[in-house]
């Protein structure tokens, strides 16, 4: 005998199915839906899907993240929003709602990206390694909006997505802009030597 579902879980089991199909993003980490602030005269918010995947006894987290400015939008600042995250192991329970969500699951490769965009800061004590709050998105954005994210090298305009152990990323913003992202390749900057060393050396620090 097939199980009976309540009214509310069915329409939850709706909405969710619809956004997955619509906005859901698979990597290697699990399964994202990112909604932009202030979304939620237009759609679901976040904190909405949510409250449908608790009904639907889904695990998964919300979480700040950012997406390339639009091309014709005045300001040049990433989109600030916020993303529902459902993590790989934790996918099957969405399955059970959604049993054609399997075979993607199944075929999402090995050695493709997940949700992390991974940096390196020199410091004066050390390189430290950070990361940017990026919509899982990220790896699929084309050049241009890469580029207007700062994904791109400020130097030579390397695309820093690429993960070249030669030209890793490093965080390298102007003086002028302490506080702007600006992203320089391992090629461009030394792998960050220099710059750890001119930091140590005003910190009175040995390198």
């Amino acid at each position: 005998m097939a199980e009976a579902v309540l009214p509310e879980v069915r329409a939850a089991q709706r909405r969710i199915v619809a956004t997955v199909r619509v906005s859901g993003v698979l990597n290697q980490d699990g399964l994202a839906m990112w909604r932009e602030s202030g979304c939620g005269e237009w759609k679901a918010t976040a904190a909405e899907i949510g409250q449908d995947l608790d009904v639907l006894e889904v695990p998964h987290v919300i979480v700040s993240a950012c997406r390339f400015p639009l091309a014709n939008a005045h300001s040049k600042a990433l989109r600030r929003g916020e993303e529902v995250r459902i993590a790989r192991k934790d996918l099957m329970h969405l399955v059970r709602w959604m049993p054609s969500l399997k075979k993607s699951v199944e075929q999402i490769p090995e050695d493709c990206p997940g949700w992390s965009f991974t940096m390196f800061q020199p410091r004066a004590e050390g390189m430290a390694v950070m990361g940017i709050a990026l919509a899982a998105d990220w790896p699929a954005w084309s050049e241009k909006q890469a580029r207007a994210a700062r994904l791109l090298c400020a130097e030579c305009d390397y695309d820093l997505r690429q993960r070249d152990q030669e030209r890793l990323p490093y965080y390298m913003p102007a003086p002028e802009k302490p506080n702007k992202l600006r992203l320089v390749c391992g090629q461009c900057c030394n792998d960050g030597l220099d710059e750890m060393e001119r930091l140590a050396a005003l910190a009175g620090q040995p390198s």
